[in-house]
């Protein structure tokens, strides 16, 4: 059944803030409750502030995030100490997280307590938190701040407000089903309308995409790797994206969706390696007549090597580094989702829709594998990210992203030590498989996996 959201906000503020202006933001919160709750009816309103809904003694941080992950709106009061607090950024951030979850763009109000438009970057916590709140609509209240909260221009102004929350909240989604909800003859929860999900360059940060051709190296015997730039991204499957999937429950490990930053570029392989390449190898450390040269269906150089286990993926990576004396690893999983979306937040880096097989990438046939470099590359200038073969990762298996790093490293404390993350999706696999946040655990060789290698960037 569709029904609108809660009436239950997030009052985003520093308490130096409010001390400095007397208590008065406080002040206006209270009334900007007052106000929402007249056009709301009998819901009751609630808008949490810190100081007001914690008890003494409590937990504070666990509060906070309690609160921000029930809240339907966040109302962030931007001034310059917004800005520079880490624990603001923070707020904002996890808000994003549940706001994307509810498939809407639309639920954080920047309230501008005090203009900004001057601020250095350097004053700045998270520059992406400004670019996320800098691409929604401001509410502008600067320039009535030193005004009596009780005056007739600010209760005006607040009014207004007040009715743009409304307009959101009443807005009709579909309550978010439980992992338990029985589902439809499809096998998944049936697909609620909501907004199209948020652009990945308002939430992105640092990162560009490489202006024309992609910064490139090649050290042979290594495979060719790309650049990839720094910046910050939404990691793993929103309940949307699962419900338009039908893939609800087999989405279940890829969230919680929690935002990863990449601080420094990395490079990765151009292509998942190759049977030329592996075979290159193998040759110089006398592995023959292994699984990799029986994969079931015929393979040339060009094609993904197949059949390979996350040890063998390593051998090869002992034996370049001695022959290169370059730093080439897997990737880590994030690394590896970063490189995928390449700058967008879709379920596939050309968009929500997976397409027929073979018109984007190389999924759901029962040929074998196709040879690297077909089909378009993603924005990064990377091939075959999606289909084609499984890809091995740096990171043990773990069930969800609860702990899960946020720096990108791998995560290889706890979890399935045995198994490791494959990423990709490969030639026999639906589509519902290929999409950039869709992961599985695995142990063995098999004929639809392969890998690619990252390596550490050294500037000159």
């Amino acid at each position: 059944m569709d029904e609108p959201l809660n009436p239950i906000g997030f009052w985003s503020y520093t308490s130096s803030d409010d001390k400095s202006a007397g208590g008065r933001l406080s002040q206006l919160r209270r009334l900007l409750a007052d106000e929402l709750q007249l056009l709301i009816g009998r819901r009751q309103v609630l808008i949490f502030q810190d100081v007001a809904a914690i008890p003494h003694g409590s937990d504070w941080l666990k509060e906070i995030h309690s609160a921000l992950d029930r809240s339907s709106f966040l109302i962030p009061i931007v001034t310059p100490a917004f800005l520079e607090s880490e624990m603001c950024c923070l707020e904002v951030s996890r808000f994003r997280e549940r706001e994307a979850e509810l498939g809407r763009d639309d639920l954080i109000f920047p309230f501008v307590y005090i203009d900004v438009k001057d601020i250095h970057e350097r004053e700045i916590h998270d520059p992406a938190v400004l670019a996320l709140l800098k691409s929604r609509q401001w509410f502008d209240f600067s320039l009535l701040r030193h005004r009596p909260p009780d005056s007739e221009e600010v209760a005006a102004k607040l009014g207004g407000f007040a009715a743009s929350v409304r307009a959101a909240l009443r807005k009709a989604v579909r309550a978010p089903d439980s992992p338990h909800t029985p589902a439809s003859a499809e096998g998944a929860p049936k697909s609620p309308e909501v907004a199209a999900p948020v652009r990945f360059d308002q939430v992105v940060a640092l990162r560009s995409a490489p202006p024309g051709p992609p910064t490139s190296i090649h050290d042979v015997p290594g495979p060719e790797m790309v650049l990839i730039p720094p910046g910050r991204f939404l990691m793993g499957i929103p309940e949307a994206e699962s419900k338009r999937e039908g893939t609800w429950k087999a989405d279940a490990d890829a969230r919680p969706t929690h935002f990863v930053t990449i601080a420094a570029p990395f490079w990765l392989g151009k292509f998942p390696v190759t049977l030329g390449e592996y075979s290159a190898f193998a040759a110089e450390t006398g592995r023959r007549e292994e699984p990799w040269t029986h994969p079931g269906f015929v393979q040339d150089d060009r094609h993904p090597v197949v059949n390979v286990s996350h040890e063998d993926a390593l051998a090869y990576i002992a034996w370049l580094n001695g022959k290169t004396g370059q730093a080439y690893r897997l990737p880590s999983e994030a690394e590896w989702e970063y490189a995928a979306r390449a700058g967008t937040q879709t379920a596939r880096y050309w968009g929500d829709e997976a397409g027929k097989p073979g018109e984007h990438a190389h999924f759901g046939v029962s040929a074998g594998t196709c040879a690297v470099g077909q089909f378009a590359p993603n924005p990064f200038g990377l091939f075959n990210m999606l289909g084609n073969v499984w890809e091995w990762t740096a990171d043990h298996w773990h069930d969800s992203y609860k702990g899960a790093p946020v720096d990108g490293a791998a995560w290889t404390i706890g979890g399935d030590s045995g198994r490791r993350v494959v990423r990709g999706g490969s030639w026999d696999f639906d589509l519902r498989v290929s999409r950039a946040g869709y992961r599985i655990g695995d142990r063995m060789r098999t004929n639809n996996g392969g890998f690619r290698l990252a390596r550490t960037h050294s500037p000159l």
